[in-house]
């Protein structure tokens, strides 16, 4: 018997009734008052199938089948039920006390089994002697607390596997939660009731011969019938909204009150409430979402503070000036490609250097050190957060249950004809060799690398359509403001390219998945998540990568740059760096991505409502169950895509934040909405979900901790290439004096001869006047014909490569003493889990079982004490030579011979 936690996270999962008692919680229908039973599951299916007889006759023999099979073995109330308005009809199960009973034994499910009392002197001791620190973080968090109403009223249990044989169990039935119909909560019913469906027998196929079946090989399980089309859906029933039928506020009533609106925005989540009505599954993933949220204040406002400091600063940066000044005024800048490019002056980047020097200037590097240490900390305290939730929601070493198999796997596996015996189960099930599975495997690789060619592909598409606007823009009045155009049109592009691509190759990803054969479902989500998170890693980011990592770092000398519509042509950033153009794209991306996602998830959502109200459905007129089966299905994808988009969102403000420092209060802005919309989404515009249990957030845990990991280097790499602050630093040790910028721009800029051009045959149209050289953004020589680089260039490529180094290892340094420092689970959850094991093996040992069984084995060995009599001879001999031996042996060990000596006389 392991003894565990049931607490609640210190808000409430039932409501009382005027006489103080726990309110049933169960899955009614929408008329509570006039059902005797509990709804535990609603069975869905159509009656106005276009098949043919034959197809309908089959189906019907199916469903008929398997209700018999729940009444007669499993015990099962079934009944069926006709729609009055559409050709549709249902069947309502409900699970008897006793069942429940034995599908809880089966699969070792924990029951409460003793109430954990609150002691007030404790209480009041620690209320009274509070530090100020506590005192003053619970005054900061008091406007952002619950409402009264979703404070813990109900108690909190241990729990225990639960076992038929332990005595203990039966008298708690009718006191622990006032009676056997309150014993069970409703997400316990739903996952039993579930449980029982996955495993019910409908029979054999007709298409399955005896020949194919042996008698070990039945066939299982609701969802087999599902995808057979039997049934079109199953599901829990939602409590109702409906304000006549229970004036009192149910679980889904507050959750839409206190939780689904935006008028709540600023609150925190009724977690337990959440776990309570929905399961873990999806409870884990609002609390990384609200964790989320709440991490994300920090960088936010350090990101504000930086940017408000750029702008406070721009206008006294001198570079900044120096370019916009009269050095920009008199510096002839050599033009970008061969022939058909003018000249231009360095003042036309002004606007260009002062956005720059809002993201890019010394508080930049700060920011990196502090999002790159961000990112691991969140992985860290997220790890101690999710034991917390582990422990309070019992889901410590949860067992789990015996995955089945996919239907589609099974209809794929019998096309193919593969059956084998399960080494596990010893059951004849569907099987596919691996030799069969590889091809597709391979397969599948090769279309995903295909389809990150393509979004290179597009990315290479931007560069042709930049340059050829820069080309067109620089011969007109905005020639100023080319830049920025061109900058944000082309981001616009790529974002439109990103979202199309995406939608395309979402149904790609499911197709190759669907033909890896995967069994069961949670290897299937895994294969999925893989394939989808690789192809929007490069679907979202690359343009990114291009700009920070590759942009203008292959370039010759002027004359040598190759024509703006051949080949060899590459782009260049401007003279006030290419962070800005990065900045300009990040936030196009990411903000534009975001509200995009947040107008489709609306519109997608109130679809079929609208549709629905065009036809005249009139939700008051009809029963629970009918209004429920007109919602979306709740399937694994839908959490595979929130999960995404929330992974998405956290590689942007870690992989490339320095590049936008108000990237962290954008995406908290854009959160706030969108936890409050998906939670509007899950209450009423999908069916409720079988509250699955979850001890963690699964493969999402490995991904995120992954960019954590990844981010520190991206981070190095932004501040040493894309940013200027090395080649400032360089130029402040190398030629300044005191410190100062004073000729740095002149500094970065190397001179071209003009008459050099006839030697190349790119001669430029417009020549400037009394001009002898052109300025171009690089470190080289002026003596020609190579005009390699000078020192100063390999000097500041040294301290690049140097920062990097030394960033990342300072940083990792930081993260593997922070990882060594801070335990993943808190030490008051430890010692709670231990003083619980301790419980658990106090129980057994005192248990009356354990108490009987000993008697019994202290009478056999009273009866084998007589046949194995030792000589008096041979005792002597084994007493003296012991005592030996021990004499021999050190002090301490003699002292602890004599303690046990003088116990055990």
């Amino acid at each position: 018997m392991v003894v565990t936690n049931a607490n609640n996270c210190n808000e409430n999962v039932h409501t009382e009734n005027s006489n103080g008692q726990r309110r049933q919680s169960v899955l009614t229908s929408s008329n509570p008052s006039s059902d005797k039973l509990p709804i535990d599951c609603i069975l869905v299916y159509r009656t106005d199938d276009d098949d043919k007889e034959s197809e309908r006759r089959k189906k019907s023999e199916l469903r008929r089948t398997f209700e018999e099979y729940l009444h007669k073995k499993l015990g099962l109330v079934v009944k069926r039920i006709q729609s009055n308005s559409e050709k549709i009809g249902f069947v309502r199960i409900h699970a008897p006390f006793e069942v429940l009973l034995v599908a809880a034994e089966n699969i070792r499910m924990k029951l409460p089994i003793e109430k954990i009392e609150e002691e007030e002197d404790d209480l009041s001791m620690t209320q009274t002697n509070q530090s100020t620190w506590r005192s003053f973080t619970k005054w900061l968090k008091a406007p952002f607390r619950l409402d009264e109403s979703l404070k813990h009223n109900d108690p909190d249990y241990y729990t225990a596997i639960y076992s038929s044989e332990i005595e203990k169990f039966k008298s708690l039935f009718d006191t622990l939660r006032g009676s056997e119909e309150l014993y069970f909560t409703a997400t316990e019913r739903s996952i039993l009731t579930h449980e029982l469906l996955s495993r019910a027998d409908f029979g054999d196929d007709a298409e399955d011969t005896p020949k194919k079946l042996s008698k070990n090989s039945k066939r299982y399980g609701i969802d087999q019938l599902v995808a057979k089309k039997a049934y079109t859906s199953y599901f829990p029933l939602h409590e109702t909204l409906d304000d006549k039928v229970d004036n009192k506020l149910n679980d889904r009533k507050r959750l839409k009150k206190y939780w689904a609106t935006m008028r709540q925005w600023y609150k925190f989540q009724p977690l337990s409430l959440i776990r309570s009505y929905m399961g873990e599954k999806v409870a884990f993933y609002f609390a990384l979402f609200g964790f989320y949220n709440q991490m994300l204040i920090l960088p936010a406002l350090v990101g504000l503070i930086i940017f408000i400091y750029g702008i406070s600063t721009v206008f006294s940066d001198k570079p900044t000036s120096d370019i916009c000044g009269t050095f920009g005024n008199e510096t002839n800048m050599c033009p970008r490609c061969d022939d058909t490019c003018p000249f231009w002056l360095l003042n036309q980047s002004c606007f260009y250097s002062k956005i720059s020097y809002v993201f890019d200037n010394a508080a930049t590097v700060i920011f990196a050190i502090l999002m790159s240490l961000w990112a691991r900390w969140f992985i860290e305290f997220w790890k101690r957060r999710q034991a917390i939730l582990q422990y309070e929601w019992d889901s410590i070493d949860f067992e789990q249950h015996l995955e089945p198999i996919r239907p589609e796997f099974e209809s794929q596996a019998t096309k193919k004809g593969g059956r084998r015996l399960n080494p596990v189960t010893e059951i004849e099930e569907p099987y596919i060799s691996t030799q069969k599975r590889i091809p597709f495997y391979i397969m599948a690789a090769i279309v995903v690398i295909i389809m990150m060619a393509i979004v290179c592909a597009t990315v290479f598409a931007t560069i042709v359509y930049r340059v050829r606007m820069d080309y067109i823009l620089k011969k007109t009045s905005v020639s100023s403001y080319s830049s920025i155009i061109i900058t944000v049109t082309s981001a616009i592009m790529n974002l439109i390219c990103s979202i199309i691509l995406s939608k395309f190759y979402y149904w790609i990803a499911r197709k190759l998945t669907n033909l890896e054969f995967h069994k069961y479902q949670s290897t299937y989500d895994d294969s999925l998540v893989i394939k989808i998170y690789l192809f929007q890693f490069v679907n979202f980011y690359s343009s990114l990568f291009y700009i920070a990592f590759f942009k203008g770092r292959f370039l010759e000398y002027p004359s040598k740059y190759g024509l703006s519509n051949s080949r060899d042509f590459t782009e260049q950033c401007d003279p006030a760096g290419c962070l800005v153009e990065l900045s300009i794209q990040f936030v196009i991306i990411m903000i534009g991505k975001q509200i995009i996602n947040n107008i489709l998830e609306f519109f997608n959502a109130t679809s079929r409502t609208l549709m629905r109200c065009s036809k005249g459905h009139k939700s008051n007129e009809q029963n629970q169950w009918e209004i429920d089966s007109h919602l979306f299905d709740f399937k694994s994808d839908i959490l595979i895509d929130e999960y995404l988009e929330l992974v998405i969102q956290f590689g942007f403000i870690t992989l490339f934040v320095t590049a936008f420092p108000l990237a962290p209060l954008f995406a908290l802005f854009n959160n706030l909405i969108e936890i409050r919309l998906d939670a509007w989404k899950f209450l009423s515009k999908y069916k409720r979900p079988i509250p699955f249990k979850a001890s963690d957030i699964g493969i999402w845990g490995d991904i995120i901790s992954g960019i954590s990991y990844f981010a520190v280097l991206t981070n190095a790499i932004v501040i040493a290439w894309t940013s200027e602050f090395i080649p400032k630093m360089a130029y402040r040790s190398l030629k300044s004096t005191g410190g100062s910028l004073d000729g740095y721009v002149n500094w970065t800029l190397s001179s071209f001869p003009i008459s050099a051009y006839n030697v190349s045959g790119h001669f430029p149209l417009d020549l400037p006047t009394n001009a002898q050289f052109c300025r171009y953004r690089d470190f080289r020589s002026e003596d020609g014909p190579l005009y390699s680089q000078t020192s100063e260039y390999w000097n500041v490529t040294a301290a690049r490569l140097a920062f990097i180094i030394v960033f990342e290892h300072v940083i990792f340094f930081i993260i593997y003493l922070m990882d060594w420092l801070v335990p993943d689970v808190p030490k008051s959850i430890q010692n709670k889990i231990n003083h619980e094991r301790y419980i658990d093996q106090r129980e057994r040992w005192a248990s009356k079982l354990s108490e009987d069984h000993l008697k019994h084995a202290v009478e056999i060995s009273d009866g084998l004490r007589g046949e194995f009599k030792i000589p008096n001879a041979i005792a002597e001999i084994l007493v003296n030579e012991t005592d030996t031996n021990l004499n021999h042996r050190p002090r301490s060990k003699g002292k602890i011979r004599k303690d046990l000596s003088s116990e055990n006389p």
